[in-house]
């Protein structure tokens, strides 16, 4: 390759993208230079490091091989930025690997990096949900141009981990934050309690058989006499099984602006989590709430926040999530956290 992955990233960021993403999030283009900069290495770092996990890496090159996956709708970034843009699709696709990648850590993910850039955690998701798209379009270019398949992909991302993580900042190390199988965590404890349990019951069966043939033999010879108590055998007790990992299933709210039913520019990140868990449990169902303000007239509300809930199916929908699995329910009124602001939300759980 003529230069690296993260070469090629830093090239798709040119000051006219940085000076638009600056106007839409409301933040100085200083900041937003400072969150891209760091946002880029933090993702491409986060496959990198992931990339020898082959289930990992099967989903990352299914993502990156998508038709969706094409790194022309992405020429003009500032698009992701905007809900219902035309680039929703690869919106969908990078919202995919940020919940492959961080899962329920998502949140924290964006704390920190809002707290290096100096810009509000809404901006930061706005970023995360705009660098995704840019670094499944990236490899996707690789991919196709050198023929790769899934062994030499993640041959490539290894290859450049060094490098990746020598341009993260200080203090952004985000292993502590990648998504872990806990089902792998639990396939590994039953066998280790399998083997404690033959520790003990196999000298105990040994010494049953030589009892046993011992006893045989004497009648054949009719031979009586007394035999002497075998030595007691000291049982060991069986290992005490794990105790049950309870894994936290994921949700999500949705922030609407006042009257509007449009999905904010977060909502892609904000449904991440949420997005790869259903695709990866196909038995699971979403539940989507729609909540209202108590102010204004009650049905202008409840319509408002019935359509609201649609527009969050919607972005399910286009993740990957059947509508069949998706249970829609009744407007409700709420005060949130106490704030207006609060209570116009939409919010998406599992069962």
């Amino acid at each position: 390759m003529s230069s690296s992955l993260l070469d090629s990233l830093s090239q798709l960021v040119t000051p006219d993208l940085l000076g638009q993403a600056a106007s839409m999030l409301g933040e100085s283009q200083g900041n937003v230079s400072r969150g891209v900069s760091a946002a880029l290495p933090m993702l491409l770092g986060s496959v990198a490091s992931r990339a020898t996990d082959t289930n990992f890496a099967s989903s990352l090159f299914k993502l990156v091989t998508d038709s969706r996956n094409d790194l022309g709708a992405v020429g003009n970034i500032a698009q992701l930025l905007t809900p219902g843009s035309s680039n929703s699709s690869i919106s969908a696709l990078g919202g995919q690997l940020l919940g492959s990648l961080f899962g329920s850590n998502t949140s924290a993910v964006t704390s920190a990096l809002a707290g290096y850039a100096g810009i509000k955690p809404q901006s930061a998701n706005s970023l995360l949900s705009m660098a995704a798209p840019m670094v499944l379009g990236v490899l996707g270019k690789s991919v196709r141009g050198g023929g790769l398949n899934m062994s030499s992909l993640a041959s490539l991302l290894s290859s450049q981990k060094g490098a990746i993580s020598a341009a993260l900042p200080t203090g952004l190390n985000l292993d502590r934050y990648l998504a872990a199988p806990s089902a792998a965590m639990a396939a590994v404890a039953a066998p280790a309690a399998k083997s404690s349990i033959w520790r003990w019951l196999l000298p105990l069966l040994l010494v049953l058989g030589a009892l046993l043939l011992l006893s045989r033999c004497m009648k054949k010879d009719e031979v009586v006499q007394s035999l002497p108590a075998p030595a007691p055998q000291a049982e060991v007790a069986p290992a005490p099984l794990p105790a049950p990992v309870e894994v936290a299933l994921p949700r999500a709210d949705v922030f609407f602006d006042v009257a509007k039913t449009e999905l904010p520019a977060d909502a892609g990140t904000a449904l991440a989590g949420v997005i790869a868990y259903l695709v990866a449990n196909p038995t699971s169902m979403a539940v989507v709430s729609g909540y209202h303000d108590p102010t204004g007239d009650l049905a202008t509300n409840e319509e408002l926040a019935k359509n609201r809930a649609l527009a969050v199916r919607g972005a399910l929908v286009a993740g990957g999530v059947t509508a069949a699995r998706i249970d829609l329910q009744k407007p409700v009124v709420s005060t949130g956290d106490g704030s207006l602001e609060g209570a116009r939300r939409v919010e998406v759980t599992i069962r």
